[in-house]
């Protein structure tokens, strides 16, 4: 058998029941991730503290056995999953891998849509017999229904409110016609909520046992933060999911969807309640009520019947399920937030960004790797000329000693120096630098190697993009601020007096060389510059970088620790290579990336390019986005007091004038005009989470503006001239 998304939440114990119940088995999971033995992909919270959430004990056990094997494979590699499915032979097969329901357009019609096809096809490439086919499918598919019209029986007309649904439909569509074309026996199976050990936070059970359980641990204060309570759902426990698709791969119809879950409809504040009860919290926790998502149902509850004709019925109950939930927090997640509060750090990190299906690139990051640079760069071009653009700081601190050990392994290297700051971003230096290279012979079989910060990777990676209709480049990335964000990701500009990248291309180097060990040549400003970057992505998604940019501020101001600098580097760099994967070439406008840069660079032109460093201006734009999502109730007072305590300890955001704030608003339509006529502002709901909003007023940027004014503790950011 085969299971694909088999390190997923529901293709764990999927596995494991499997492996359990059929002792002449054998198992393939497939999945992206490497394979992990004791952890699922995901993280998950221990207080504040965020660790990979650990498999319970008996299904790390299961997930041991030899019978059970695991390859990493991307299902859009259709060649190589045909090779597999010859060699391999399933006579059934689970199809469980799936974006999330947050996921960016193009990747969840990537991955649900494409990825079922490119399966299905691969069935048909390999000659194999056709095997029973369940495709896992979501219960939310149905939409918003009416009260009269519940259960939801498998016959209701399907009507999705959001992206993630409209993609799980064009999946069950798309396999539907490739079934009866190929004669695959194919059976969809719509899973309603699940709830389990080990499920994900974006799910409420897990949400709020991870509070419960905290806060009985002493480690949060006694507030549980949730939407309103007003809905209904059906919860099933993933155990029973996990039997219910092995009876439908057994039993199922071919041709047939059955609503997996447990008929039963619960209201969720009932469930809170038994949360709390079980935690021992039922009269001592006050709940905070957030907004609720814009893509909500109001009750929600299956009609089961046709699952239940196959012989199936739950075994478990929801309170015993949610008191399991429990117990793993107060066990397994204990010990694992205990075993890794005290990590270490990484002293060589190697990462790629995939800029298309047929070209990647590396991203190395490793102290002392510049010393090694001239060996590594003459390994990727041998034969090639290559000319040094960088500034005259950067030349001082490493470029001259680059260049000379160039020259000494026999490589024809050049000198380009760039002016710098800000202002060297401009069509007057931009047209210099062409003639500089025109002058010089360079053709277009030689390398530019950027050596030095955002704004020497920015204008030599357009330079490269637009010289001779494109050359090779390389960069090497020498402030925190570039080895995060800049270096990484192929957009590249120059500046106009009206709008901060107003020109410019999407155009990947060939590689990324980041060595931490040259930060040591920052000063604090610069350090913390590039710390807003770190911060932004954190709230993005990584909790657990946030975290540390929270415990080490005084030694990552200090930028004397290479190690600890390298890690904040390899975990920020990491972050933005797995947000590019979706959409490299930012062909969806509506890109989390941009948190904190739709007031930051509006905010950089108005102040002339010369007066803040860009991560000073990012590091403002973050504390406007918190204010603004506290404004609209899409964050916690105890997520803006994370946020700006972090800017805080980093000395941002920096002191500006009202006047200047204010005139920054009337900048943001260089911003609509780049994103398709809308803002797309990007809003923190939590540290780890984000929300896109199509639009914020002016009205809304002054009053949080004001808001930040107020704050105590960063208040003082906001001059009165």
């Amino acid at each position: 058998m085969l299971v694909t998304g088999a390190q997923g939440f529901v293709g764990r114990y999927l596995a494991a029941h499997l492996v359990r119940t059929d002792p002449d088995l054998e198992l393939l999971g497939l999945g992206r991730s490497p394979r992990l033995d004791d952890a699922f992909t995901h993280s998950i919270h221990w207080g504040t503290s965020r660790v990979r959430a650990p498999l319970p004990p008996g299904l790390q056990a299961v997930l041991e056995s030899p019978r059970y094997d695991y390859a990493s494979l991307d299902l859009g590699r259709q060649p190589e999953l045909t090779g597999l499915l010859s060699d391999f032979r399933p006579h059934r097969i689970f199809h469980l891998a799936s974006a999330l329901r947050d996921s960016s357009p193009a990747h969840l019609f990537r991955t649900n849509a494409e990825g079922t096809i490119c399966l299905l096809e691969a069935i048909h490439e390999s000659g194999i017999e056709p095997p029973t086919l369940v495709l896992g499918s979501t219960g939310f598919l149905y939409g918003r229904i009416e009260p009269a019209a519940l259960p939801i029986a498998e016959s209701t007309p399907c009507a999705p409110i959001d992206l993630y649904g409209v993609s799980k439909l064009a999946s069950e569509h798309a396999s539907r016609i490739l079934a009866l074309r190929y004669g695959i026996p194919a059976i969809w199976a719509r899973i309603f909520n699940l709830v389990g050990p080990g499920q994900e936070e974006r799910h409420f059970c897990g949400r709020m046992t991870s509070q419960a359980a905290a806060i009985g641990a002493g480690l949060l204060p006694p507030v549980i933060v949730v939407e309103p309570l007003t809905a209904t759902r059906d919860f099933l426990e993933v155990r029973d999911a996990a039997r219910a698709l092995a009876i439908l791969s057994l039993k199922g119809a071919p041709g047939t969807i059955y609503n997996v879950a447990s008929g039963i409809e619960s209201p969720v504040s009932e469930v809170l309640l038994a949360i709390l009860r079980a935690a021992g919290l039922e009269e001592q926790v006050t709940v905070e009520l957030k907004a609720a998502r814009p893509a909500d149902l109001a009750r929600y509850v299956a009609d089961v019947r046709r699952l239940r004709a196959l012989g199936f019925e739950p075994e478990h109950s929801l309170a015993g399920s949610l008191g399991d939930l429990l117990a793993y927090y107060r066990g397994s997640v204990a010990e694992a937030a205990a075993r890794g509060e005290r990590r270490a750090y990484r002293p060589r990190v190697f990462a790629s960004v995939e800029a298309d299906a047929a070209y990647r690139y590396p991203v190395e990051i490793e102290a002392g790797l510049i010393e090694r640079l001239p060996e590594r760069l003459q390994a990727l071009f041998p034969t090639a000329r290559m000319v040094l653009l960088t500034d005259a700081c950067v030349l001082e601190v490493c470029g001259a000693r680059l260049l000379e050990h160039l020259r000494a392994r026999g490589v024809d290297a050049d000198l380009v120096l760039l002016p710098q700051g800000e202002s060297a971003k401009s069509a007057r230096v931009y047209l210099e630098l062409i003639e500089r290279l025109h002058t010089a012979r360079f053709d277009r079989r030689a390398v530019l190697v950027n050596v030095g910060g955002g704004v020497v990777a920015d204008m030599g990676g357009f330079v490269a993009a637009t010289y001779l209709r494109g050359v090779a480049y390389v960069n090497v990335p020498t402030t925190l601020l570039a080895q995060i964000d800049a270096a990484i990701g192929g957009k590249v500009a120059m500046n106009m007096p009206w709008a901060k990248n107003f020109v410019g291309a999407f155009a990947h180097p060939r590689a990324v060389f980041s060595d931490p060990a040259v930060l040591r040549s920052l000063d604090t400003r610069e350090i913390c510059a590039g710390v807003a970057e770190a911060l932004k992505v954190a709230i993005i998604g990584d909790p657990d970088l946030f975290e540390l940019l929270e415990r080490e501020d005084v030694a990552i101001r200090n930028g004397h620790d290479a190690r600890l600098l390298g890690e904040v580097v390899a975990r920020g760099s990491q972050m933005k290579i797995a947000l590019l994967a979706p959409d490299p070439y930012e062909r969806n406008l509506r890109r989390v990336l941009n948190l904190g840069h739709t007031f930051g660079h509006p905010l950089e032109v108005q102040t002339g390019y010369n007066r803040l460093l860009h991560g000073e201006a990012v590091g403002f734009g973050l504390a406007v986005a918190t204010a603004v999502a506290r404004g609209r109730s899409l964050c916690t007072r105890a997520t803006v007091d994370r946020i700006y305590g972090a800017l805080h300890a980093y000395g941002l955001p920096p002191k500006v004038a009202r006047a200047d704030l204010l005139a920054a608003c009337s900048r943001l339509d260089a911003i609509r005009l780049a994103r398709g006529g809308r803002l797309n502002f990007v809003l923190p709901r939590e540290v780890g989470q984000v929300e896109i909003v199509e639009e914020v007023s002016d009205a809304e940027i002054v009053a949080a503006l004001a808001e930040i004014a107020r704050d105590p503790l960063i208040g003082g950011c906001v001059a009165a001239e």
